[in-house]
């Protein structure tokens, strides 16, 4: 490895798939353990749910289902990443920010469990593919975004890297905005809500109201959140539950992420979660590592 400084990158909502932490129970005992008490605290057999094509893509299910996983690859791997890395910077896409919390021991397993499963059924009140569209745009080599086109109708939600974005918003306005800016491949999303726009202010209310019992734990890595890229490390927990709020209705700023976190030197990036989004999403010219941990073949320091 080329250095010591390691940044953890947790993966989102759009990444779940039925099979996901079947060869993690075939393997360990706890992990079955840990999928009884999450279908105990979630109401509902979580497995089944995973292999239910009516469930697997809706968000109040998947959020949970990404979260679990992600938690299982997060316990068998934290002590060798703490143990061989001097340096540690997390981020998370969207959902990846309560993974990457967790990773952090800001609350333990159940308890996060608990928030995900709020956020989830909170950000499912929008939910409406009849009414609302969510684009991914490979942007077009040179083309340029012009921010004063968004908000009527038309948010931006997602700035991933320098050639992709995610727009949302309603689905006339959405579709009129595809028509008229011919600024890349418009590749649709399978989501059914507005994403990380003023639409969701009301899903925040409800989360927010939710976690107010919530007492996180202070945080001794640095975190930066996707709203306004805050460094969770330099302000209060008891300012964690608004930050997570205001997560959910602000863009997720992910570019901006990356170029910071690779100002601290980075080695190695891992990219934790179901399937390979992030690390797709990093500079050609980083030359680290770039590694996934999403199963039992390539979760390898354990």
């Amino acid at each position: 490895m080329s250095n010591k400084n390691l940044s953890l990158l947790f993966t989102g909502q759009g990444s779940q798939f039925p099979e996901m932490g079947i060869d993690f129970i075939e393997k360990y005992e706890w992990v079955k353990e840990r999928y009884l008490t999450s279908s105990r605290i979630l109401g509902y057999d979580l497995l089944e749910a995973q292999n239910n094509p009516d469930l697997l893509n809706l968000t109040q299910y998947s959020q949970p289902m990404i979260f679990v996983f992600s938690s299982i690859i997060i316990d068998l791997c934290k002590n060798y990443l703490l143990d061989n890395f001097s340096k540690i910077f997390l981020a998370g896409h969207s959902l990846g920010e309560y993974c990457a919390l967790y990773f952090a021991n800001s609350l333990d397993f159940e308890e996060m469990l608990e928030v995900v499963k709020h956020r989830g059924e909170a950000m499912s009140i929008v939910s409406d593919p009849n009414k609302y569209l969510m684009y991914a745009i490979l942007k077009k080599e040179h083309s340029k975004i012009d921010e004063s086109l968004f908000g009527e109708g038309v948010y931006l939600a997602n700035l991933n890297s320098d050639k992709q974005i995610v727009i949302c918003g309603y689905k006339d306005d959405i579709n009129n905005f595809k028509d008229q800016n011919p600024i890349g491949k418009y590749i649709p999303l399978n989501v059914s809500a507005p994403f990380h726009s003023d639409l969701m202010k009301e899903s925040a209310e409800i989360f927010s109201k939710k976690i107010t019992d919530t007492y996180f734990k202070k945080i001794d890595f640095d975190l930066l959140s996707n709203h306004k890229l805050i460094n969770y490390k330099k302000i209060s927990e008891k300012e964690y539950g608004n930050q997570l709020s205001l997560q959910i209705h602000s863009p997720v700023m992910w570019t901006n992420t990356i170029k910071s976190i690779l100002k601290e030197e980075i080695g190695t990036f891992i990219e934790i979660g179901p399937k390979k989004t992030l690390l797709n999403f990093l500079p050609k010219e980083f030359q680290g590592e770039k590694i996934l941990f999403s199963s039992i073949d390539n979760v390898t320091y354990v």
